[in-house]
């Protein structure tokens, strides 16, 4: 029998086959069983340099005590409240290249300004792990010693993070690797005292690294200092200044930064130049990598730093998010640069006060559960992605296991006109999964964006049931272009944990310490973060809030204030709680 078509129906069954051959070429596979590295928030993380009007100026982070800007001990609420609301992991400050120069001593507590003690105020506020940057040759080591005793024991923060000094190469002294490593090492001598002391047991000690495209200097410090080290710096920026414009790329533009994300810039560089030399050293993954600068540096808006942020921007931020997650064995901190009005910010304010939240804050929000509820990332075994461009993967993916049993997928189709399919398995002992949630962030166009004055363009939309479909361990998903999605998957066996019990108060204990202290301990633990604040006995106005997760019998929050009388407030999922203390030193 011969079947005889008509040319043009020929041609739409060929149309329709190519179609339905191009979903099914993408495909990804993630071992869930095997996810066992936990994911640091701190991969979360923004620069918070003192540069441009990101903490001082009008329309910057500091509004000051008498401001009608809401606002905590002069810093705006606005922009705290934002912070734990896409989930900022980590902040490093006062630098970058400010941070070579910067007298901490002389800036504990200024009046017109963000010093020490409000930046660690604004990270127990936040739940942002803090990141000192300190000040860069041998003859600084005291100097950069007493500064982590104040935030250790006068501040009584547990410091985490500590690097000495900022891209030595150029605005740290223009060092050399070998000019540098005493220079280091002198530091390293006086610190390392501080990792025995309560609040510096975990303190990691970073080291400087050369500019992107040198790469020597990297084995060599390993192989010369590497015991000493706990953590390396990098920074890979996606850098045209001058000739890209943050406010209209054009087609040629969007496919010059998608292609430096994932081709020609930071993943190759990462994958070829960087990861090697440190598996190399240290096969164990002791020393992480610091990569505390990174994002789109395109054209600014006319005053040196703030730019526009639209959706070509959130698929750059998914894309980086999703390779940070599949490397979070090696990476500590990861800083986006920055977070507020300089370069790929979260968060943009005007001169007039108003604040935007950027598309790149919609991605960092919709990623939480990457870093919440003690989630690791689940390995890529297998992926096979069609091309969109030329040679640039249409879709990008990750995913992670929190200790509900959530499977949380994080997709990116960089396709500027072409909706995408692609097939999700998941190699796990479950027998199947549902879907719990769906998000996409997207824009009717690349150059979409959040703007002063009017309306969000760009944010967090339910991703429609009609996009997606799940078999037993294959999740399906259509996704529509120039988007990033969130899909969180749960076996119906799982058994969810780290729920705090709804009944009663007992729960907590919450009394008065000694020195004047508040202090609340918990008879659980608890994964899923918490939120502590500390007010007036009116209720109104705040003093410390803290969110985090904890463990039974710890204490979960502490604060030293004066005598008086104050509320607690204690909420997080299934648990609601107010209670009054009284504090008489």
């Amino acid at each position: 029998m011969i079947l005889r078509i008509s040319t043009k129906k020929y041609v739409m069954l060929f149309v329709a086959l190519a179609a339905i051959r191009g979903y099914s070429q993408n495909s990804v596979t993630f071992n869930v069983d095997g996810a066992k590295t936990v994911i640091n928030k701190e991969i979360f993380g923004v620069l918070m340099e003192r540069l441009g009007r990101q903490w001082d100026g009008q329309g910057a982070i500091w509004v000051g005590t008498n401001s009608s800007i809401k606002n905590t001990n002069g810093m705006r609420q606005d922009v705290i409240d934002g912070f734990i609301e896409c989930g900022i992991g980590s902040a490093e400050w006062p630098g970058g290249c400010a941070a070579n120069g910067y007298n901490w001593s002389a800036n504990k507590n200024p009046s017109n300004s963000v010093g020490v003690d409000r930046f660690i105020q604004f990270c127990k506020l936040t739940g942002a792990e803090a990141v000192i940057c300190g000040k860069p040759t041998g003859n600084d080591a005291a100097s950069n010693e007493a500064f982590c005793k104040y935030i250790m024991n006068d501040l009584d923060y547990p410091l985490k993070w500590f690097k000495v000094g900022n891209e030595v190469w150029g605005c740290g002294g223009d060092q050399n690797v070998n000019t540098y490593m005493p220079n280091y090492t002198a530091n390293y001598n006086r610190l390392k005292e501080l990792k025995n002391t309560e609040n510096g047991k975990n303190l990691s000690i970073v080291a400087a690294n050369d500019i992107e495209g040198k790469w020597q200097w990297l084995p060599t410090m390993l192989n010369s200092i590497g015991t000493t080290i706990d953590g390396v710096e990098y920074h890979d920026y996606i850098y045209y200044p001058e000739n890209i414009s943050s406010t209209n790329p054009t087609t040629a533009n969007y496919w010059t930064i998608i292609g430096c994300a994932v081709n020609t810039d930071v993943r190759p560089h990462l994958d070829n130049n960087v990861f090697p030399p440190l598996d190399s050293y240290d096969p164990n993954k002791r020393i992480k990598l610091v990569l505390d600068e990174w994002g789109d540096w395109l054209i600014d808006l006319g005053d040196g730093w703030m730019q526009q942020n639209t959706v070509m921007d959130a698929v750059s931020t998914g894309l980086h998010l999703n390779m940070f997650v599949q490397r979070a064995d090696r990476l500590g901190v990861v800083c986006l640069a920055q977070g507020v009005n300089v370069i790929h910010s979260v968060i943009n304010i005007n001169t007039s006060g108003v604040m935007v939240k950027t598309p790149t804050f919609y991605v960092f929000k919709m990623f939480k559960p990457h870093h919440m509820n003690n989630a690791k990332f689940a390995p890529i075994t297998a992926s096979k992605f069609e091309n969109a461009n030329g040679s640039i993967a249409a879709i990008n993916a990750a995913a992670s296991v929190d200790d509900s049993g959530y499977v949380n997928v994080s997709l990116v189709n960089v396709d500027l006109s072409a909706t995408r399919q692609v097939a999700v398995t998941l190699t796990s002992s479950k027998a199947s999964y549902t879907v719990k949630s769906a998000e996409v962030v997207t824009g009717p166009a690349m150059n979409s964006c959040n703007d002063f004055g009017k309306a969000e363009q760009v944010n967090i939309q339910t991703f429609d049931a009609s996009n997606y479909s799940i078999e037993g361990k294959t999740l399906t998903v259509k996704m529509p272009s120039k988007s990033v999605v969130m899909i969180r998957l749960l076996s119906p066996t799982a058994v969810q944990s780290g729920n705090l019990p709804k009944s009663g108060t007992e729960v907590f204990s919450v009394e008065a310490g000694s020195h004047g202290r508040v202090l609340v301990t918990s008879s659980v633990s608890r994964k899923a973060p918490v939120t502590f604040s500390l007010y007036r006995v009116d209720g109104r106005t705040l003093i410390n809030k803290t969110v985090k997760s904890f463990e039974s019998g710890a204490s979960v929050f502490e604060s030293n204030i004066g005598r008086g009388v104050y509320l607690i407030r204690i909420t997080g999922a299934g648990i609601n709680l107010s209670k009054k203390i009284l504090v008489a030193k």
